[in-house]
């Protein structure tokens, strides 16, 4: 019995041959295709997150140029004098100081 299956079997594959293999070679197209077009949402998301790399990137690059910029500010003397004045109150030497004697205070709110 398993031998007259296994003849039909044979028979039936080299008779239909050439179809078989075309069905499956588009069964394994169709399977590509398919999984391809599943790819697409996650390909999206991907693009998404390269262009917001890209900006964070971007963003860093100024940053850092910022603080480049800053550091050899840091070392100046015009800007030492600046923080000194404004942050900590110091007043430069040979400064002129004007003093309020009239007793009126500006109340400014």
């Amino acid at each position: 019995m398993l031998s007259k299956i296994k003849n039909q079997v044979i028979r039936y594959v080299t008779v239909h041959k050439k179809g078989l293999a075309i069905a499956v070679f588009a069964a394994l197209v169709g399977t590509m295709l398919l999984r391809g077009v599943m790819q697409y949402p996650r390909l999206s998301e991907q693009k998404n997150e390269i262009a917001a790399l890209n900006a964070q990137l971007d963003y860093e690059a100024e940053r850092q140029k910022e603080v480049k910029d800053l550091s050899t500010k840091v070392d100046s003397d015009e800007y030492i004098r600046k923080i000194a004045t404004e942050k900590l109150g110091l007043i430069p030497n040979n400064a002129k100081i004007f003093i309020d004697v009239s007793g009126e205070q500006d109340n400014v709110r």
